[in-house]
């Protein structure tokens, strides 16, 4: 098993892996974080009402955020959900409480999501 392999099969044991209904549903303060790179978001475009922080650097962004502290919802995703895996994994590390995995992008959109196009 590769170092990759191994870290998604941690992270998928911490990080719940959640559908758009979740975050809906979720009371709590929440926020949505997609964690492609910008060239991906400039492709394709992201998820209205997300907001962008690279998977390279979330934990040090949000750290620096004052509205998000560690007991707000985070949702992350990416591509596919593995990037967004490990993000959260990385960010369950160091303290976040409730993180969840919304897995791609393209999955989020077809529960409903509404796409946002960068200018």
């Amino acid at each position: 098993m590769t170092y990759t392999e191994e870290l998604l099969a941690k992270a998928d044991e911490v990080i719940p892996r959640v559908t758009l209904d979740d975050f809906n549903n979720d009371s709590n303060a929440k926020v949505m974080i997609d964690v492609r790179q910008h060239e991906e978001l400039q492709a394709s475009g992201s998820v209205d009402g997300s907001m962008h922080v690279p998977k390279g650097v979330i934990e040090f962004r949000l750290n620096n955020n004052n509205d998000i502290t560690f007991d707000t919802s985070i949702y992350v995703f990416c591509a596919v959900g593995i990037r967004s895996a490990i993000a959260g994994y990385n960010l369950k590390k160091v303290g976040y409480k409730k993180v969840f995995n919304l897995v791609g992008f393209q999955d989020i959109l077809d529960q409903g999501a509404e796409k946002q196009l960068l200018n």
